[in-house]
């Protein structure tokens, strides 16, 4: 009998704790996945920027070997100025002889300027000072590059610094070839350099460490984002402690444990198209305020999921798993929808108003999502002026492709307007190419009005452009009245952003408009 009680005692033992060591086994991996997932996030942002910054560079300096004005002369030093004012992450421009910079944008007179830091010549052939100190900013450290004499000043925290989720989350960008490292920011271990291959992509990791490296060859240089482990594995133990007591409760669960990790490996595709079948994506509406006024003249739709768990699914996240399974002229056909649904009321709750929809590059071909706005937009009799429609740079590399779409929202009477514009690197031939009614400013822009950090002149350089222009403004992200008054003073009428309003369901949006249209109802019946 006590034979008996052995053998059975073994394999129930086994059932409690196989759930136990498998949850553990899980919850460690994905641990692991998780923090690695999200260095790896962190570092093709930092080599974004980086790329974005050199390509800059390299274009002002291209730019400057055709000038033929004397070096340092007025001529030269305004056409700088130039290069300078469309360029988001140039600080300044000069002329560099023998290691001093004899002049510069940002430099006053002709004050010769010995260039400190870290010297080196890339395997590119531009000459760089790491970490250079200039006089009007001794405290702050600049990286300058320079080719043929012309050189470029680049403060590195504009392409390092973002937000991290732990102090202990370090960041750095290098030069490959030579290896050098251009900023970081965080407990950068110099080390960690070595571990990885000029040009490769790797994840690595040490005994105390998750590290992703990213690069780009074209551009000679790599991104480097690392976490102590720690941080990912931190809640195991006490994870531990809490399963062991559930071990026969976990048996049991076993199959349905299986059942919830199949469904969750389900691919991007199966899943969202499960969400949109289960409503689980839904619409939220930012409000547009007229900087005059102060009242609501518009909303941008907004796409959320939340999963039936509760949890919500960040749209970066699940509207790139869209685009790249192919399947985001979907869910854009799931909001026109949606809010072809909404607009009725809002209309009647406020005539004039418009809501604003986002397209995906995908979205802006032939017979696609547009069109089918269109369609429908003519079945219900809408008014024109009800809509528009917001691209992105990306979505107009190729402008007769995207041509189409743009002539289709035309002729419902949508407005176009080109998103978190400046980010990229358009130009002025590429404004004038296209059809569009308004440019929106990107919140990177916005959010450095006012603040003590190095402010970029693109900002008014995109206010001046559009009146140049005779296009409308939106400034997104707008958290301050400092930045309302910057604005304003600029002649910027619209904005959205939290100091105003977050984004809201439509039964909320409905409340915040009907009292502002009975006002202004009220004033145009008395008149001036």
């Amino acid at each position: 009998m006590k034979r008996f009680y052995v053998v059975v005692s073994i394999p129930l033992l086994l059932a409690a704790l196989i759930p136990i060591a498998a949850s553990l086994f899980v919850a460690h991996r994905k641990a692991k996945d998780d923090q690695i997932a999200y260095l790896t996030s962190l570092a093709d942002e930092v080599l974004r920027r980086g790329v974005a910054s050199r390509q800059q560079l390299v274009a002002a300096l291209n730019e400057l070997d055709r000038d033929p004005h004397p070096p340092c002369s007025q001529a030269s030093l305004t056409r700088m100025q130039q290069l300078v004012g469309t360029s988001f992450y140039l600080q300044g421009m000069g002329s560099v002889m023998d290691g001093t910079l004899v002049c510069s944008t940002l430099t006053l007179g002709s004050d010769l300027v010995p260039l400190t830091g870290n010297h080196m010549v890339t395997s590119t052939g531009i000459s760089t000072w790491i970490g250079a100190r200039l006089p009007f900013a001794p405290d702050q450290p600049f990286n300058i590059y320079a080719r043929n004499g012309h050189a470029v000043i680049i403060h590195p925290g504009i392409v390092i610094d973002m937000p991290v989720l732990n102090a202990d989350v370090s960041l750095g960008l290098l030069i490959s070839a030579p290896q050098a490292l251009i900023r970081a920011k965080g407990p950068l271990d110099a080390q960690w350099q070595s571990l990885n291959t000029p040009h490769a992509n790797s994840q690595v990791e040490n005994e105390t460490h998750h590290i992703v490296f990213r690069a780009s060859r074209e551009n000679n240089i790599a991104a480097i984002a690392a976490a102590p482990k720690a941080l990912a594995y931190g809640g195991l133990k006490t994870q531990a402690l809490i399963l062991a007591p559930l071990g026969l409760v976990a048996s049991a669960l076993f199959a349905l444990g299986v059942a919830v990790l199949t469904r969750w490996q389900l691919s991007p595709r199966v899943r969202l198209r499960a969400a949109m079948r289960r409503r689980e994506l839904f619409i939220l509406y930012q409000p547009i305020v007229d900087l005059e006024t102060g009242r609501w003249v518009g909303a941008e739709a907004l796409l959320r999921w939340r999963r039936r768990s509760g949890t919500l699914v960040p749209p970066d996240e699940f509207i790139a798993e869209a685009e790249k399974a192919g399947i985001i002229t979907l869910i854009t056909r799931y909001v026109m929808d949606v809010v072809l649904a909404d607009l009725p009321e809002l209309l009647k709750a406020r005539p004039g108003f418009h809501v604003s929809l986002n397209l995906s590059p995908q979205d802006l071909v032939a017979d696609g999502p547009v069109q089918y706005l269109q369609r429908r937009f003519h079945a219900m009799e809408m008014p024109p002026g009800a809509l528009m429609l917001e691209v992105t740079e990306r979505g107009l590399v190729d402008v007769e492709a995207a041509r189409p779409a743009l002539q289709a929202a035309r002729q419902i009477g949508a407005s176009i307007a080109l998103d978190d514009f400046g980010t990229g690197y358009s130009s002025l031939s590429m404004l004038e190419s296209i059809d569009i009614d308004t440019l929106k400013i990107d919140r990177i822009f916005i959010a450095s009005i006012g603040a003590q950090a190095v402010i970029s002149p693109v900002t008014t350089h995109i206010i001046e452009m559009a009146k140049m222009l005779k296009l409308e403004l939106i400034a997104e992200g707008v958290e301050t009245q400092d930045q309302v008054d910057f604005l304003r003073a600029r002649g910027v009428r619209q904005a959205q952003g939290w100091l105003f309003a977050r984004a809201m369901p439509l039964h909320e949006l409905l409340a915040g408009i009907r009292p502002q249209a009975a006002s202004a109802l009220h004033e145009e019946s008395e008149g001036p």
